[in-house]
């Protein structure tokens, strides 16, 4: 069942020039990271990647995610807010009407790339990873643990 995401983080994926990050494993464990703008939401709250690359690690990494259950995670910021999401791939699709839809898009943003795969990926986690939270909830959480300058003002 999919997380809901609230309105910030659906502000941010839904929004084309804000920066997203997809991170992916191999089999052994070998991180593959990408930054890829069509990374949206579909109306079900799950995330799209347009894999363009049939060939590529991340698709063959997200092949291999599906197949045996292995996370993924996708970081999306404005440089303000920042969210860490985990999830799981739970299909890919490569033909058929949704496919063609999101080809169609994908051509109209650049006439010559290609789709190979799109990519819907399940939502399981959300971290806040905005600076402005993370300084405030390790503060609240280890209050005696500052520089030493700090003590001094």
């Amino acid at each position: 069942m999919t997380i809901q995401l609230n309105d910030d983080i659906r502000g941010l994926l839904l929004n084309p020039s804000i920066l997203k990050v997809l991170a992916t494993t191999d089999a052994e464990g070998e991180l593959h990271v990408l930054s890829d703008s069509s990374i949206t939401l579909n109306s079900y709250g799950q995330i799209i990647y347009l894999e363009r690359i049939e060939t590529s690690q991340s698709n063959s990494n997200l092949v291999s995610s599906l197949w045996f259950k292995r996370l993924v995670a996708l970081y999306v910021t404005n440089g303000d807010d920042a969210y860490l999401i985990k999830g799981y791939p739970i299909r890919s699709i490569i033909s058929g009407p949704q496919f063609k839809q999101y080809y169609k898009e994908t051509l109209a943003r650049n006439p010559d790339d290609d789709l190979s795969t799109v990519w819907i990926i399940e939502p399981d986690e959300i971290v806040n990873e905005s600076y402005e939270f993370r300084k405030k909830k390790e503060r609240t959480e280890h209050p005696l643990i500052m520089h030493l300058d700090r003590l001094a003002k």
